[in-house]
């Protein structure tokens, strides 16, 4: 797996990716969602851009198919501790996980893999409910 310097454009896209791929598909509602919560300026990505990092963490995960396991999980605790060590800072931290939180419930439900990464996430960074609903209500 790729690193990204801490707090970086990259590592903020690439927590989003893994949130929106936690239950194994993207559909196109969730792609036009990254415009309408203008996802793109949270990360200071162009579209372009975020795209490419979403790419590079699908490559990353399908390069573990070729290792002596030749399996891919997208939420082995290890993997995804690496993934938010990136981002530091509370508040980068907040307005990510928001925003994930926003994009993954957009058909109304957080199916079991979802909800599992979120309270890993919140859990990881030390962030409870009250941190999100105050993101949210700005």
């Amino acid at each position: 797996m790729r690193s990204y310097p801490e707090n970086s454009p990259q590592a903020r896209a690439r927590i989003l990716a893994m949130c929106l791929l936690a239950d194994s598909d993207l559909d196109e509602e969730e792609l036009e969602r990254l415009s309408e919560k203008n996802v793109y300026q949270l990360v200071d990505l162009t579209p372009l851009e975020f795209m490419q990092v979403l790419r590079d963490y699908l490559h990353d995960l399908s390069n573990k198919l070729n290792t002596a396991e030749a399996r891919v999980s997208m939420l082995e605790p290890e993997q995804v501790n690496k993934i938010l060590a990136e981002v530091t800072e509370r508040p980068s931290r907040i307005a990510v996980l928001a925003t994930a939180l926003s994009l993954c419930k957009g058909d109304h439900a957080l199916n079991p893999a979802e909800l599992a990464l979120f309270q890993h996430i919140m859990g990881q960074w030390q962030l409870d409910l009250t941190d999100l609903e105050i993101e949210v209500s700005r």
